[in-house]
């Protein structure tokens, strides 16, 4: 028995409608792999700018509070003499700042710190939700291409039974 042109036809349009619905799930796997790497590059972008603003605003500070002592300890010399006993005020007076100054730049490095990781945990969750669309629109063209191909073949069944 021959087959009809009718089911031929029918068959070639549904392994069309399944080159289509692979290579649209061809497209929708590079594009989610294009949305993820730039995502990737924009987190990584923005993760280094805001490290270049922490990173200048603390240098800032060095650079202020570095200037504040030099002037404190200017304006010591010219308070004290030059006695032993001054000299020996002014050794504590330095010792004393320059402690404080340790302590305060631990506690900018901890802040640092914890800015960083609050930086770092954003971008992740950002990019952890950019691939879950992605995966979810892979999965969705996915399906679509799965179908399609369930009907060609259901449509090439067909075709073999009327044959028969």
């Amino acid at each position: 028995m021959a087959t009809s042109p009718k089911a031929t036809e029918t068959v070639k349009t549904l392994k069309t409608i399944a080159a289509d619905g692979a290579e649209q799930l061809e497209q929708a796997t590079k594009e989610a792999t294009e949305q993820v790497a730039e995502a990737v590059i924009e987190s990584k972008e923005k993760i280094q700018a805001e490290a270049k603003q922490l990173n200048a605003s603390v240098q800032d500070q060095l650079r202020q509070f570095k200037q504040d002592l030099l002037q404190k300890i200017e304006l010591l010399k010219t308070q004290l003499g030059s006695s032993q006993k001054d000299l020996t005020e002014l050794k504590e007076f330095v010792k004393t700042e320059f402690n404080a100054v340790l302590d305060d730049i631990s506690k900018l490095s901890k802040e640092l710190k914890e800015d960083v990781s609050q930086i770092s945990l954003k971008h992740k969750d950002q990019l952890t939700e950019t691939y879950k669309r992605s995966k979810e629109h892979t999965l969705e063209a996915w399906k679509k291409v799965s179908n399609v191909k369930a009907e060609a073949d259901q449509a090439a069944e067909t075709k073999d039974v009327l044959k028969s």
